[in-house]
């Protein structure tokens, strides 16, 4: 590589890294300690935050039960429509979440198919619009993880007499573990940062249906910059762990795939 040519990538990369530092940094100086404090303790901005955590821990758990069955069918049988159903999986992942409320709010309202069930502008609105847009992360991590797992490790559980539920449930899951956790924390990390979906089907109802990033949305808006940013903070050292654990993760799963690999071998 020529020294001009590793200099000019040496710039670019740092003037993308330098813009990425220097907008994260205005965020970290827009308040000082006191005033961040300060704001945590108000009784909406707990509320908001209790509600982000409870419905998000919910998706996750939803996601779990239904999401896991869906990934390991997509990853491990074979039938007529399955690259629709794999198709249909991806599509809340590029649909814009103002879309994807729209449509969950069409379904659940007026005249929609699931009118009856009255989950506009409650928290049940809330985890069904955050369950459809981060579910799919679960899926895809967990479909991933299954389709690493060698094929002769389950056929020989099988050939020693243990069944579909047992050997999924002994064997398969437990080799996948890693890559389902990724899903979980990718998950959780997705629902919790959801805005423009919750923001069509709960709207911002104050200590009732208001999320951090609804509650950063109306305080920015109304000029409550403090508070916006208070909630901000949060939301960043939630996002900062959940990358630290998924890269963790992604490390361990990188070694056992290594390991599993080298005894194949």
């Amino acid at each position: 590589m020529s020294s001009s040519f590793r200099i000019l990538l040496s710039l670019l990369a740092g003037i993308f890294f330098g813009f990425i530092a220097i907008i994260i940094t205005c965020l970290l100086t827009a308040t000082s300690f006191a005033e961040f404090a300060g704001e945590i303790r108000s009784p909406e901005i707990i509320s908001a935050i209790l509600l982000s955590l409870k419905t998000s821990i919910a998706v996750v758990l939803l996601a779990l039960l239904f999401g896991i069955p869906a990934a390991y069918i997509l990853a491990t049988k074979r039938f007529k429509g399955k690259n629709i159903l794999d198709t249909l999986v991806d599509i809340p992942i590029v649909l814009p979440p103002l879309v994807c409320g729209l449509a969950i709010l069409i379904a659940f309202g007026g005249e929609g198919i699931f009118s009856r069930f009255d989950v506009l502008f409650t928290v049940k609105g809330i985890i069904i619009a955050q369950l459809f847009v981060a579910s799919p992360f679960l899926i895809r991590s967990a479909k991933t993880a299954f389709e690493s797992i060698d094929r002769d490790v389950m056929d020989a559980a099988r050939t020693l007499g243990a069944s579909e539920f047992y050997t999924f449930r002994k064997v398969t899951v437990p080799l996948a573990r890693s890559g389902i956790a990724s899903g979980v924390v990718m998950t959780w990390a997705r629902a919790l940062g959801e805005f423009g979906a919750t923001a069509m089907v709960a709207g911002c109802i104050p200590y009732r249906t208001e999320t951090m990033t609804v509650g950063i949305y109306m305080h920015a808006m109304s000029g409550d910059i403090s508070a916006s940013v208070a909630l901000s903070l949060i939301l960043m050292s939630f996002a900062f762990t959940t990358l630290i654990v998924f890269k963790y993760l992604g490390t361990i799963r990188d070694g056992n795939l290594g390991t599993r690999g080298a005894a194949a071998q």
